[in-house]
């Protein structure tokens, strides 16, 4: 029962089956940071993980205001990408790459529980931050794990990660809004991806492109997307940065947001320029931006607009309540961090 739903991911059950026990034992190096950076001006940093071997770029955003949204004319423009919308946003740091799996184990590590029962939120402080389960299959997919983006953790778990990566450093990292995501993913710039393109070009539509192909020529080197992937995620040096000098903010793997989604809320913003916009109070769901790997170019784009669903990505999930660490049925969604200046 458990191997035909879980051969890829999975769950820790101790009335059931063994748990993953060799997951994530092997992320330890030479150098052990004892402190996290020192960082008193606004420039790029490298983060340390205190008690880790692991570190990660984070990379400067400066305030300033954009149009958020697809304006009238911009190829493949969806409902929920409408009314584009004036916004502002403050400075922040956001991290160079998506996640890593030596970033996330990092936490693993240092907070999970093999014990404890899945159906709870935790919020004991023990430790300071309790975290994930172990998995019973292999969250990465067997596709390999070092700087390949972390995926298959819940929208949930992706928080936590957040809250305890705050604590280790004394920094205020979390989820980016959707403004600051979109913000961060333009890199200055205004066109349908950020950089120059003809985006009709890299789908298969018309009959030349369904015969031939579409031409990926200019899209390979920024995007890893339907077309030039082998349908599995991809290390990050794979691609060329965006103006920020920020990796996969488009394609590999799809972004978890911090706001709720709500595929009206454009047209619910006050009017004039919208000053750091997070979105809806409350929902069901919550915001993904940046497509992945296994999406065509039209998903792809900076203004793409996509939400989580939780209940399809639980489905093969027997445990009753369901894990809220680990999503049974999707592995092409992570996340990034933001710091707040």
């Amino acid at each position: 029962r458990c191997i035909t739903c879980h051969i890829s991911v999975g769950h820790y059950d101790p009335l059931a089956h063994a748990s993953n026990t060799s997951f994530g034992s092997d992320g330890s190096g030479d150098t052990i940071y004892l402190n996290a950076a020192l960082v008193d001006e606004f420039i790029e940093f490298d983060e340390q993980i205190p008690g880790t071997s692991v570190s990660f770029r984070m990379k400067p955003v400066p305030a300033g205001t954009f149009v958020m949204g697809s304006v009238k004319g911009t190829a493949f423009r969806q409902g929920d990408e409408v009314p584009p919308r004036q916004v502002r946003v403050d400075s922040f740091w956001i991290a160079e790459i998506e996640v890593s799996w030596d970033e996330y184990l990092a936490f693993f590590n240092a907070t999970s529980s093999q014990g404890r029962k899945e159906g709870v939120k935790a919020t004991e402080e023990v430790d300071g931050i309790t975290g994930p389960t172990p998995p019973w299959g292999a969250p990465d997919q067997g596709w390999g794990t070092g700087s390949r983006p972390a995926i298959t953790m819940t929208h949930y778990a992706a928080t936590v990660y957040c809250e305890w990566l705050s604590q280790v450093t004394g920094k205020n990292y979390r989820l980016p809004t959707e403004a600051e995501w979109e913000y961060a993913a333009r890199g200055g710039t205004e066109g349908t991806y950020f950089f120059d393109s003809q985006p009709k070009k890299y789908v298969r539509e018309g009959i030349y492109r369904k015969v031939f192909g579409p031409d990926t020529s200019v899209i390979n080197s920024y995007i890893i997307y339907q077309e030039n992937s082998p349908m599995k995620t991809q290390p990050p040096d794979m691609v060329s940065p965006n103006p920020y000098g920020l990796k996969n903010m488009l394609g590999n793997v799809a972004e978890f947001c911090l706001d709720y989604y709500d595929p009206l809320v454009y047209g619910k913003y006050p009017s004039g320029v919208i000053a750091n916009p997070q979105g809806p109070r409350n929902g069901e769901e919550h915001s993904i931006r940046g497509g992945s790997f296994r999406n065509s170019a039209k998903d792809v784009r900076v203004s793409n607009r996509d939400f989580t669903r939780s209940i399809d990505w639980l489905v093969t999930d027997p445990q009753i309540p369901k894990s809220i660490w680990w999503y049974s049925d999707c592995k092409n969604v992570g996340f990034r961090v933001l710091c707040e200046y």
